[in-house]
């Protein structure tokens, strides 16, 4: 499916074309221009986002931060959120183990008072998200003093535009293709000044929100032995 393709199915849905009619270079243009502000609006929503990527870089001693962002140090597509980092304490290894490390806010990292300290390894990271030509930039801490520790980042990997209108074909997981139409002939709506008919709304809402379930990641309570009563493991349905 091209991204004409989409333009095309979502106007006929919205009403804008009869079953044969193809739109216009004027139109498709428009719609393609849409197409692109959605998904990218549609970067900003964590559901709607249906893979992470792990990404390790090496750590070059005595360097204070990396660019992060497609053609930076750590080139991939610059992330919104970092959903995990981890440090590789020696990666000279044949076999190298993830430690933990923190991730700072702003406020952690503004009460750090020497942010130049050096250490063999870092102990965290803050993720700024700038953006300076598309860049953002990581920044380890302490600065590591040797060239033997790797970062690994787990990023969320959002949809990215459509690179163009016709030349390439895109594939998506179950249930993306109908969200994307029906949610585009809602953004054309207001492009085409038509009326959108409820089925089209429910239709739109009903699958954004199946795909959100999709992507929902179900988290597990645990809760320390040592609150429970004598040390011991809690059986919800003994209640012993």
């Amino acid at each position: 499916m091209t991204a004409n393709d989409l333009v095309t199915r979502a106007m006929r849905t919205l009403g804008a074309l009869d079953p044969v009619e193809v739109p216009t270079a004027n139109e498709m243009a428009n719609g393609f221009t849409t197409l692109n502000n959605m998904v990218a609006m549609w970067a900003t929503e964590p559901l709607t986002i249906y893979t992470h990527a792990r990404t390790v870089q090496a750590l070059t001693a005595n360097t204070t931060s990396y660019t992060i962002g497609s053609g930076g140090t750590i080139n991939i597509a610059r992330p919104l959120w970092i959903v995990g980092q981890k440090l590789i304490v020696d990666n000279t290894q044949s076999t190298v183990t993830e430690a933990p490390i923190a991730l700072f806010d702003i406020q952690a990292w503004a009460d750090i008072a020497q942010k130049s300290l050096t250490s063999t390894q870092p102990v965290g990271i803050y993720y700024d998200n700038n953006w300076v030509a598309g860049l953002a930039r990581v920044w380890p801490w302490p600065v590591p003093s040797v060239s033997t520790t790797s970062l690994v980042l787990y990023t969320k990997t959002a949809l990215i535009e459509f690179a163009d209108q016709s030349t390439t074909d895109y594939t998506f997981p179950p249930g993306y293709e109908k969200a994307l139409r029906y949610n585009l002939a809602l953004e054309l709506s207001a492009e085409f000044n038509i009326p959108v008919s409820q089925v089209v709304v429910m239709m739109a809402a009903d699958s954004k929100g199946a795909i959100k379930r999709a992507n929902s990641d179900t988290s597990v309570m645990m809760v320390d032995d040592a609150l429970l009563s004598g040390g011991g493991r809690f059986n919800w349905r003994t209640g012993i």
